[in-house]
């Protein structure tokens, strides 16, 4: 027969049921503090993160950008003297390097921290591309590579203005040139085409290089991840380049594609759609190789 439990064993085990609850709820309680104090510290760490990468920013940029005004003007004055211009060649491509290598770093740092966010702006991107390919014609000379760029314009309109984000497609631009000439032998041609439309920016990078092995397409774009790797590798970098455009891309809620093979040249296909962007936001508007910003309501 079933054993019936007396009054006083029912008001025993409820009590001993209610203790365990009340226990449970305790620790619950306790984890639950816990559990946001740690996330105010990470809170924290996060604003003092956010604000460390904004100091450095200011105090690198602004040195790094007088060192390359400086070089750039030193060799231009070098041209002149056969003595001068190799050492004025080498300050001008370490500083060149080392501004391109620092906006990587601050690039991935601010796409890990989450405060690298679409900036809709009107700009020119033949006028952006031109910007990079003058950029990097020096480093193309030095490699032995010949830059050729082309570009398509289909748009409503003559005007060559579309919406975007001008800043992080000049950082996709830089790692893709930096990266076909990089990874090609001397003599090897690089091509370069945009089409431009009033919906998409398609940006596409052809060389004759030493290819990828398609097994190893997908690695490209792991952060730090270099397939020539070792103390003896032959081509330097911090493994940052297409990683940071990969994120870029997917940021900007584009497409990149990669087709190669060992051996026979590499093609980089990259998508990126127009942004919205209402009359009375920021517009940027190119005159020559520079961008200009205008402030519509202040106009």
């Amino acid at each position: 027969m079933p054993h019936t439990m007396t009054d006083q064993e029912l008001i025993d085990e409820l009590s001993l049921r209610f203790e365990r609850s009340r226990k449970a709820f305790y620790d619950l309680t306790v984890v639950h503090k816990k559990l946001m104090e740690m996330n105010q510290k990470l809170e924290q760490s996060e604003r003092l993160k956010s604000n460390f990468l904004s100091n450095i920013r200011n105090e690198i940029n602004n040195p790094i950008t007088v060192l390359s005004a400086v070089s750039d003007r030193i060799m231009a004055l070098a041209h002149q003297s056969s003595e001068l211009y190799p050492m004025a060649d080498i300050l001008h491509h370490e500083a060149f390097d080392l501004e391109f290598k620092l906006r990587n770093i601050i690039m991935a740092a601010d796409l890990e921290a989450g405060v690298a966010l679409p900036t809709p702006a009107q700009f020119s991107p033949e006028a952006l591309l031109q910007e990079q390919l003058t950029m990097f014609r020096p480093l193309a000379k030095r490699q032995g590579a010949n830059l050729n760029g082309t570009v398509s314009v289909v748009l409503d309109t003559s005007s060559q203005i579309v919406t975007g984000d001008a800043e992080k497609l000049a950082v996709i631009m830089a790692n893709l040139i930096s990266n076909a000439i990089k990874f090609g032998g001397p003599g090897h041609n690089i091509h370069i085409a945009l089409d431009v439309s009033d919906r998409t920016i398609q940006l596409q990078i052809t060389d004759n290089g030493i290819g990828i092995a398609k097994q190893d397409i997908p690695r490209l774009f792991e952060r730090f991840r270099q397939l020539d790797s070792g103390s003896t590798r032959a081509y330097l970098g911090q493994g940052l380049g297409l990683s940071v455009v990969k994120s870029l891309v997917d940021l900007l809620e584009g497409q990149i594609e990669i087709s190669s093979e060992l051996h026979q040249g590499t093609t980089v296909t990259v998508c990126l759609p127009c942004m919205p962007l209402s009359p009375e936001e920021a517009t940027i508007a190119a005159v020559g190789s520079n961008l200009f910003l205008f402030d519509a309501k202040a106009a």
